[in-house]
C-alpha cells in the first residue's frame, strides 16, 4: 500500500512543453523539488512552472537549487508555497537490498487520477511495481539504480520508493529518468523495411537520491517548514 507520505508529495509539473513527476524532500528543515533534469532543464534562475492542481495547470515560482553535470538526470528547485506536508520520507538508498521490490510514481502520458479533497485536489499519481535489478556507480561517481519493470514517458522525474526488510516505511531511493530501448527492424511479411521501432527493453534507468541531497547540501536555500 503507497501511503500518504508518498502519494501527497508527488507533482504533476509542466514548463513550456515539457511534462513530467515531481516530488518534494525535506532536508534540513527545508522543502525542495526533486524531478528530471530533462524535464526543467530551461530553468535558470527564477522563473514559473506550472504544477497540475484542481482540476487545472497553475503557475508556481520556482527557484533553481541545481542542475546535476554530466550523466546525471536530476535536477532540484525550491518554491516560494509549502507544496506537500512535511510527512517524513527520508531520502537515502541506506539498506535498499539487490533483488528487492520497490514502487515509482508519476503521470504516464499525462494521465492522472482524481480523488478530490482526499489527495488536496491535487492529481493522483499511477503507481508501478518494478525490482531492483542492477546497482552501478559509474567511473564519475554516478550512482545508478536499473530497475526491472515498465516505464512509460511522463513518469520522468517521479520517485523511486522502497522498504527496508526491518521496516514497514517509505523511503526515496532514486529519480525516474528513461527506459532502455533497442530499435527492432518492421518486416512486411518477409521483406525488411527501412524502418525500426523503439522496443521499450522493461528496464528503467533512474539515478541515485543522494546526488539530489548533494545539491541542496551546496545551495540550501530550500522554503522554511518552520518560517
Amino acid at each position: 500500500m503507497i501511503t500518504t507520505n508518498v502519494i501527497q508529495r508527488t507533482f504533476h509539473i509542466r514548463i513550456g512543453d515539457s511534462i513530467g513527476t515531481c516530488f518534494t524532500i525535506d532536508v534540513d528543515g527545508r522543502q525542495y523539488l526533486v524531478t528530471a533534469r530533462h524535464v526543467v532543464s530551461a530553468i535558470i534562475g527564477t522563473q514559473q512552472v506550472s504544477i497540475y492542481h484542481d482540476n487545472q495547470w497553475k503557475n508556481v515560482h520556482v527557484t533553481l537549487v541545481g542542475h546535476c553535470n554530466g550523466e546525471i538526470d536530476i535536477s532540484v528547485l525550491t518554491t516560494n508555497v509549502r507544496l506537500s506536508p512535511n510527512y517524513p520520507l527520508p531520502p537515502t538508498m541506506a539498506d535498499i537490498v539487490y533483488g528487492q521490490d520497490v514502487y515509482f510514481l508519476g503521470f504516464p502520458y499525462g494521465m492522472t487520477g482524481e480523488i478530490g479533497q482526499i489527495n488536496r485536489d491535487f492529481p493522483l499519481p499511477f503507481v508501478k511495481k518494478a525490482i531492483v535489478s542492477c546497482l552501478h556507480t559509474t567511473p564519475t561517481n554516478a550512482q545508478l539504480l536499473f530497475l526491472d519493470g515498465h516505464n512509460n514517458p511522463g513518469f520522468s522525474g517521479g520517485p523511486v520508493i522502497f522498504k527496508e526488510p526491518s521496516s514497514n516505511e517509505f523511503k526515496v531511493a532514486g529519480v525516474i529518468s528513461a527506459y532502455r530501448y533497442n530499435e527492432e527492424p518492421i518486416y512486411q511479411g518477409a521483406q525488411e523495411l527501412p524502418l525500426a521501432y523503439r522496443y521499450n527493453t522493461g528496464i528503467i534507468i533512474s539515478y541515485g537520491i543522494m546526488h539530489a541531497v548533494d545539491l541542496i547540501k551546496s545551495n540550501p536555500i530550500g522554503l522554511e517548514l518552520n518560517a
